[in-house]
This record gives C-alpha cells, sequence and structure tokens, in this order.
C-alpha cells in the first residue's frame, strides 16, 4: 500500500518546487506504480525536432522520485544515487509519458524502472536509484 496519495506527493512538492506542475503532471498510481506526463513544450526540442535527451532525463528521475515518495513517505533527504538510460526511439514533438515500477524499496535504497513513451512507441527505458536517508 503507498504511504503516499498523488494529492499528498503534489501538496508536498508545491511546498518546495512550486513550479514543477509546468514541468510534468502525475496522472496515475497503483500499488507498485506511478505514471507522469510530461506536456510537450517547444523548449524541450533539440535540433532534428525531437524531445531533448536530458529533458527525458529529468522526466524518468522525477518519475523514480515521486514513485519512492509514494512508497517510502515523505522523505527528506533523498537524493539521486544512479540513473541508466537507454534511448530507444525518437519521441516525437508530442507529451511524454513515463510510468515508474519499484523494483525495491529497502532501508537505503529505492531502485525502480522508468518506461518513457511518446504516442504508443516506448522511447526510453531507464533505471533508478534513490539514497534514502538513514532515519525515515
Amino acid at each position: 500500500m503507498p504511504k503516499m496519495t498523488i494529492a499528498e506527493i503534489e501538496a508536498l512538492m508545491d511546498q518546495g518546487f512550486p513550479d514543477w506542475r509546468s514541468l510534468s503532471q502525475i496522472i496515475a498510481q497503483s500499488e507498485t506504480t506511478l505514471t507522469l506526463k510530461m506536456p510537450f513544450r517547444k523548449q524541450l526540442l533539440r535540433a532534428g525536432g525531437t524531445i531533448s535527451g536530458p529533458a527525458m532525463m529529468a522526466l524518468a528521475d522525477t518519475a523514480a522520485y515521486f514513485l519512492t515518495l509514494a512508497q517510502a513517505g515523505p522523505v527528506a533527504g533523498a537524493a539521486t544515487a544512479n540513473l541508466d538510460i537507454h534511448f530507444l526511439a525518437r519521441p516525437q514533438p508530442v507529451d511524454v509519458i513515463a510510468t515508474a515500477t519499484m523494483l525495491r524499496l529497502g532501508r537505503r535504497l529505492s531502485v525502480s524502472t522508468v518506461d518513457l513513451h511518446s504516442g504508443d512507441v516506448l522511447v526510453a527505458h531507464a533505471t533508478v536509484t534513490y539514497a534514502l536517508p538513514p532515519s525515515r
């Protein structure tokens, strides 16, 4: 059972990062997954008219962070320890959907995978590890 709901994650983010909603939106949550949408903006494009890699990496990291919050609770000080991403296909200039799935939540680490879709196409796959503070 998740320790934080979508509304609770949104409220926490509103307190610390008031502009976060312009970058992504939480659209679904289940026992082990959380799904975000990165709305398309021209600023996300790189040469060639495709969504930039750094924008997709930021979305994968954000999805994993929100999933970590959902599963572990409001852990202040959680930090990205590793992000490994594989770009699989060229994303179209449309919204990108990220679905994060928890692989393991331990006392010190949270490990999840994140699949990024552009339309119906899987465009990237990431594995993200978050380091959790000792007291939670």
